[in-house]
């Protein structure tokens, strides 16, 4: 029977020996199948994204009746583990390429890049579908300090998915009411753009949401939470020089952290909309060259 066993850290992965693995990509160290290996995320090498499709589109995988390796579980992951388990085919039809192809250009560039992808509002609908199911039936994380098994999960999204592209209404009616609420939660949140850098003000998470309402790419978001009293920086996608962890930790010091591509306040720092406003134009400054 084939199992899908789920690995957060390298180091965790390498106990495994999987026949298949599915994106079981950690930086630049990618933990190969014995049977076949589909992985698309690398910089340079055989799996780079020129040189293999995302595994969901990738047809060379063959149907596994072991072990099948993951990293974290998407619906591009979900897609080839689909094709693995050998029971979905009529979902991976080529009527469904559409589908498959929007999920692999999500994967790729993210989800704030979904008015680029030139997808259909079928399709679309689609892929709001899916986010809605899994936000109510997946688990948010999962352990990251031993293999997991999520064959039962894999086999509910396997399920999921063939429900909604064979168009059960149920599915499609919470995918459209996500994504509502996702365009109310970019209307409400919004406060203003400065120089593509969205300032946003809201008690729920908005940093990933890297348009204006009207629909105008950003660059960056700076939010405000007033209930959490606390200030987060994002970018769009990694800009050669900008940090937001350097960002914040100038404005407010060590205690302030995270990534190159997102960081927020200190935690036991209150913020204000005077912060915001801080970091905000600390942002523009850093992104100024490229407006040049």
């Amino acid at each position: 029977m084939t199992r899908i066993l789920l690995a957060r850290s390298a180091d965790i992965a390498k106990t495994v020996n999987p026949q298949l693995s599915v994106e079981a990509e950690y930086g630049s160290v990618v933990v190969e199948g014995s049977v076949y290996t589909a992985a698309h995320h690398q910089k340079e090498g055989e799996y780079t994204s020129t040189n293999r499709p995302a595994p969901c589109n990738d047809t060379n995988i063959p149907i596994i009746t072991g072990d099948v390796l993951v990293s974290h579980f998407d619906l591009d992951t979900v897609g080839g583990c689909m094709r693995a388990m050998g029971r979905y085919r009529t979902a991976l039809d080529t009527e469904f390429d559409g589908f498959w192809n929007l999920a692999e250009f999500v994967d790729l560039n993210g989800p704030h890049k979904l008015s680029e992808s030139g997808a259909s509002k079928i399709d679309l609908s689609r892929l709001y579908a899916f986010w809605a199911w899994s936000q109510a039936n997946l688990p948010r994380q999962f352990p990251a300090d031993e293999v997991v098994d999520v064959t039962e999960h894999a086999e509910a999204a396997g399920l999921a998915i063939t429900g909604i592209l064979g168009g059960q209404r149920d599915m499609l009616e919470a995918g459209e009411a996500m994504r509502k609420s996702q365009d109310e939660l970019n209307r409400i949140s919004f406060v203003e753009a400065v120089a593509e850098v969205g300032i946003r003000t809201h008690a729920e998470f908005v940093n990933h949401l890297y348009t204006t309402p009207e629909g105008h790419p950003l660059r960056a978001v700076v939010a405000l939470n007033p209930e959490q009293e606390s200030v987060t920086v994002s970018l769009s996608e990694a800009v050669e020089g900008v940090s937001c962890r350097e960002l914040v930790q100038k404005l407010w010091g060590p205690e302030a952290g995270g990534h190159d591509g997102i960081a927020g306040s200190p935690r036991d720092k209150k913020m204000t909309e005077e912060d915001l406003r801080d970091l905000g134009a600390a942002v523009v400054q850093a992104l100024a060259p490229l407006n040049r």
